[in-house]
């Protein structure tokens, strides 16, 4: 498979990725806004009914445990966490909540479509989810409440992913399957995996379980604007405002094109001039008809436009530091 119609989709009309990207959880209580402000990284409390957020649950030592984004509802925060992290998360803020009226759990019937592309709403309308216009203009994370012909009631958000604003929905499952059937049979075309995976790298955005994970810092892994400098305590804050204060950000991630066809390994030891050991591959994919390319978690020591070779089965793969992502957004 080519992949050419749907990039050309991604970039000009719309497509859809299906799979299980969220779960979704629903927290309650008069201290939902309060709580969920002071535990973690982001800004949540002064966020407006309708907007949204990313935040981020840290341990103690200032390490991403889960990258959430959060949408304030009337009555709820609803979250979205990555998927398979959902009873961990919930589970991770309650035991937090002790004399906070505070309460949080999985939406398991509950599931996420991204339809991706500057035709996104066009493409959504076709099957009878009418959302706002405005809404691809709005901030990001904005939200509305909807009403769809063809699955009942639902809320749509302004999201982004491989590189593409687009628009996130959330229904029940069995809705989320017909919205899916629907577009399909619109002629609105699926991004497969294989070419998700490889424009969420050349757009240089991080992935659970690739490069947020529980041994790296928010701002090695692009994620710094997800921190408020502006608020008080949370956990982690200590270990990130010195990191702040002192400069000691060592490693960050950056976007590594490759000169040969080779596609590189996760976990590929990536060395350059004078650094055996300046970094590694953290992920890995190759855009059809072009050179294959790569996310490291590279010493801030190397700069942008240098040369590298990433390390792989016995041989060297040269490479060029193409991009970075700034540690604090």
């Amino acid at each position: 498979m080519s992949g050419t119609s749907e990039l050309e989709a991604l970039r000009e009309s719309a497509v859809f990725v299906d799979g299980e990207g969220h779960e979704i959880l629903r927290a309650t209580g008069n201290d939902r806004v309060g709580f969920l402000h002071r535990i973690t990284s982001g800004k949540v409390a002064g966020v407006e009914v309708g907007q949204g957020s990313r935040t981020l649950l840290l341990d103690v030592r200032g390490h991403v445990l889960a990258s959430l984004l959060v949408f304030v509802h009337a009555k709820s925060l609803r979250l979205l966490v990555p998927g398979g992290q959902g009873a961990e998360v919930a589970a991770g803020l309650a035991k937090f909540a002790i004399m906070d009226d505070f309460q949080i759990a999985p939406e398991a019937e509950l599931a996420s479509l991204a339809v991706l592309g500057p035709k996104a709403g066009l493409a959504l309308s076709g099957v009878g989810v009418q959302a706002a216009p405005s809404l691809l203009a709005a901030p990001l994370f904005a939200h509305e409440e909807v009403t769809s012909d063809t699955s009942g009631p639902l809320w749509i958000a302004h999201g982004r992913k491989c590189g593409a604003d687009g628009l996130c929905v959330v229904t029940t499952r069995a809705r989320r399957d017909a919205l899916v059937a629907a577009l399909r049979a619109g002629g609105t075309l699926q991004l497969p995996a294989e070419l998700v995976e490889a424009a969420r790298i050349t757009a240089l955005e991080p992935a659970p379980g690739h490069e947020i994970t529980p041994e790296r810092f928010p701002v090695e892994v692009g994620l710094g604007a997800a921190i408020d400098h502006t608020k008080g305590c949370y956990v982690g804050q200590e270990t990130i405002v010195r990191m702040r204060d002192r400069g000691t950000v060592r490693k960050r991630l950056v976007l590594l094109r490759s000169s040969g066809s080779d596609l590189p390994t996760v976990g590929d030891k990536i060395a350059a001039e004078g650094q055996p050991s300046a970094g590694q591959v953290t992920s890995a994919a190759r855009l059809p008809g072009e050179r294959p390319v790569a996310l490291a978690m590279l010493t801030n020591t190397v700069p942008v436009g240098a040369a590298v070779a990433i390390q792989h089965a016995g041989a060297e793969l040269p490479a060029e530091v193409a991009a970075e992502s700034p540690p604090w957004g």
